[in-house]
């Protein structure tokens, strides 16, 4: 299995309704690849860790980086792993106001939840010290 994470910057502002219709067309999309992972966004740039077999996890890479929805896509890890370290496929982005967004499936409220009181983050590897740190500094 591989796991990779990146950086991007956003083209355009995205609102809450856009931020919605990314959460569920990349939820859509992973899951239908086998792909577990993180995708966060804040202050208009995305950090993503995708998890999943090699060749599915770089094919939506390749997708990723002719989404013109977003610009210098830099690759920051890219590693062998023995288990995955997501169970699922997540978006995280600081608190929206809509409550129902708040509650759509595939929201995750990292920005609001710290490190050590996630499951599974007891001993954090390299990507999920990427996203941590990405809470703090994007």
């Amino acid at each position: 299995m591989l796991s990779l994470t990146y950086v991007s910057t956003a083209t355009a502002e995205l609102d809450e309704s856009a931020l919605a219709a990314l959460l569920r067309q990349s939820r859509e999309n992973n899951e239908r690849c086998g792909l577990t992972g993180m995708l966060l966004f804040k202050s208009g740039r995305f950090m993503q860790v995708l998890e999943g077999e090699e060749e599915q996890v770089r094919e939506r890479y390749r997708i990723i980086e002719a989404d013109e929805r977003h610009t210098d896509v830099q690759r920051l890890l890219s590693e062998t792993i023995d288990a995955r370290r997501f169970p699922q496929w997540s978006m995280g982005f600081p608190t929206p106001e809509d409550a129902d967004l708040r509650a759509a499936p595939g929201y995750d409220d990292f920005f609001a939840t710290p490190l050590r009181r996630r499951t599974r983050w007891e001993e954090p590897s390299r990507a999920q010290l990427l996203l941590d740190w990405f809470r703090h500094r994007a």
